[in-house]
């Protein structure tokens, strides 16, 4: 990995509790240098939208894309933009009802270096790391599991929520599907991944975050207001993507 920092995109949708929560606790226990891109696809409150701009004027944010209230044109065009914008390396898939817990990001770099150390002796090299385990159908970890690779588990697919994706990987495998299906945007990607030679999805020993978004409401985890989440200089910028009516 060529870039000094990461790039996080986040999907966002109304639900302004749960991502202040997400962004205050990923930037909070990163760790790593971080770029911020967030797609706010079509969020009818005006509480949140001001927020978010809120973030952008204080250089939190480095690219808002902004859709009208009401127009939301579904997670695979929003994914497919930000990642298209993100200057870092890995880049992060983030839904925004997620919790981070310390050192989350560190750590997901550090299994991605090692990792490209060692596939040549006979690892597959990670194309996309999921950051937390899922017990339920239709992809209940105990099922989806491979192997143990010592940093991370080799897996046949995992809840793409809370992905980590090396550039490399992302310039192979993308773009993300733009149809309409409810959490499928990543599956084609996924699917590719793991129909390569010397690819495979991977997830983290030790969850590193977990959803908030189950039906138990935001978490009561305190904003870190303070953080610097400019580790880089790029004038921040609100995009209203063409095409889409006012």
């Amino acid at each position: 990995m060529s870039a000094p920092f990461a790039t996080a995109c986040i999907l966002s949708f109304n639900r302004l509790e749960f991502i202040q929560q997400m962004i205050g606790t990923m930037v909070a226990y990163a760790g790593h240098p971080l770029e911020i891109i967030v797609h706010d696809d079509g969020t009818s409150d005006p509480t949140q939208r001001a927020y978010l701009h809120h973030l952008v004027n204080q250089g939190r944010i480095s690219t808002l894309i902004e859709n009208p209230p009401g127009h939301n044109q579904g997670q695979g065009i929003a994914l497919n933009r930000m990642f298209n914008m993100a200057k870092g390396d890995p880049i992060i898939k983030l839904d925004h009802d997620l919790i981070f817990r310390e050192g989350w990001l560190r750590h997901s770099v550090d299994v991605l270096k090692a990792n490209a150390e060692e596939w040549h002796n006979g690892f597959p090299r990670i194309g996309c790391l999921g950051l937390f385990k899922y017990e339920y159908e239709p992809v209940r970890f105990s099922d989806m599991l491979i192997a143990d690779r010592g940093d991370f588990y080799e897996v046949e697919d995992f809840v793409g929520s809370a992905m980590v994706i090396p550039r490399a990987s992302w310039e192979q495998f993308g773009p993300f599907g733009e149809h309409s299906e409810a959490f499928a945007e990543d599956a084609v990607f996924k699917q590719n991944v793991t129909a390569s030679n010397d690819w495979c999805c991977a997830l983290t020993k030790d969850d590193l975050c977990r959803n908030q978004g189950f039906g138990v409401g935001p978490s009561t985890l305190v904003i870190n207001e303070d953080h610097d989440l400019q580790p880089f200089k790029r004038e921040p910028k609100i995009i209203y993507p063409r095409g889409v009516r006012a």
